[in-house]
């Protein structure tokens, strides 16, 4: 039982290393495969069908290369993307500056239209007609709630109760306060966006400062527009590339696809290096006769000297642990042999031992019924 299993140990260890000769043999033969078909270049065989593993290596570097160059324009778009949203984002920021700046300007504009428009004859006057009992009202409103609030908050604080209910109302107060102001702002920018845009003959005696703030309202304007522009461009470069991206389901997975591609094709390529290093290596021996392996061997160089004696002594090791596992394997089975003859033997033993103990049961029961019948016959004489 010890020697059967050291020669299972053995087998073991023999497994192992043949394992890995196999692993070196496979990698050397890539290695001389990939080296042998690279120098092909514009070979072509008489018979194609001679060396019909040319037209596949081709084939399948081409779709490596493609999908490398597709990746590498994926990951460009990619970046393109990131930048065009960034651009985005930057110029929605100084759209949204210059608004809050028109807006600024249109409220200062139309409140100075508004104030002059109370003193002015003509255009002026004319255009801020219907706008200045309005503003009037919400300016007075906010005058009276201002003046309120004020002498609430002069007031003596006096008890919790008076306190609270101070607060209260100062709340209520700010509240309406605030909506008022709101009002009054819109109305002003309202006036001062519609001043602006008005034909010259509605704004006949304007003063200097609104033609300067009109000026200012122009130039911004202006600013804005280009930044819209410039962002519509933008956004328009950023669809159409996502909307490419769309078709492949997504940047990532185009890419994760194509990276798939690669790892295909760069699998079949290892089989088909392992093939041809084989052959360069049948090829190589003098005593080569098979045409096809003899045109592989023709490619190989000194440089592949080193990999081929590698290979050949990782074959002739692989060879070698075969044998070993086939000589361990067969003691095993003889051994196993061995050890039912021995157990056969012990059971034919055994059963011959009981034949031996049934036959002299036998044997006394013979002699007892002998006896009996002897002693039937005396008795008998006695009748």
């Amino acid at each position: 039982m010890e020697g059967m299993d050291d020669r299972k140990r053995q087998i073991n260890e023999a497994e192992q290393r043949k394992k890995e000769q196999a692993a070196a043999l496979d990698a050397l033969r890539e290695r001389i495969g990939e080296a042998v078909l690279g120098r092909t270049g514009d070979f072509e065989p008489a018979d194609a069908s001679v060396f019909a593993e040319l037209a596949a290596y081709r084939r399948l570097q081409g779709e490596i290369a493609g999908s490398q160059e597709s990746i590498k324009a994926a990951e460009e778009k990619m970046l393109r993307l990131k930048e065009l949203e960034e651009r985005i984002e930057a110029r929605e920021r100084e759209e949204g500056a210059c608004s809050k700046d028109l807006a600024g300007a249109y409220g200062r504009l139309g409140k100075l239209v508004l104030e002059e428009a109370e003193r002015a004859e003509g255009g002026e006057r004319e255009f801020c007609a219907p706008f200045l009992s309005q503003a009037e009202e919400l300016q007075t409103k906010v005058s009276s709630l201002e003046d309120r609030l004020s002498g609430l908050e002069q007031k003596e604080k006096g008890n919790v109760f008076t306190w609270i209910g101070k607060s209260a109302q100062s709340l209520v107060l700010r509240s309406f306060l605030g909506k008022a102001q709101e009002n009054l702002d819109q109305l002003r920018r309202t006036v001062g966006e519609r001043f602006s845009r008005a034909a010259p003959e509605s704004r006949s005696g304007e003063t200097a400062a609104t033609d300067a703030l009109r000026d200012e309202i122009e130039a911004k304007r202006s600013e804005q527009a280009e930044i819209s522009a410039d962002a519509a461009g933008l956004k328009s470069e950023k669809r159409a590339i996502a909307d490419g991206f769309s078709a492949e389901g997504g940047p990532t997975k185009y890419v994760q696809s194509l990276k798939n591609n690669i790892s295909n094709a760069q699998g079949e390529l290892k089989v088909l290096y392992r093939k041809i290093g084989a052959e360069a290596a049948l090829g190589a021996g003098a005593e080569a006769t098979d045409e096809r392996a003899r045109i592989v061997a023709s490619f190989l160089e000194p440089d592949d000297a080193e990999a081929m004696a590698g290979a050949a002594r990782a074959a002739q090791s692989i060879s070698d642990c075969e044998e070993v596992i086939g000589k361990l394997k067969a003691a095993i089975a003889i051994d196993e042999e061995k050890a039912k003859v021995d157990k056969y033997r012990r059971l034919i033993q055994e059963k011959r031992e009981r034949i031996a103990q049934a036959e002299k049961g036998i044997l006394e029961l013979e002699e007892s019924i002998r006896d009996s019948e002897a002693s039937i016959e005396k008795l008998r004489e006695i009748l």
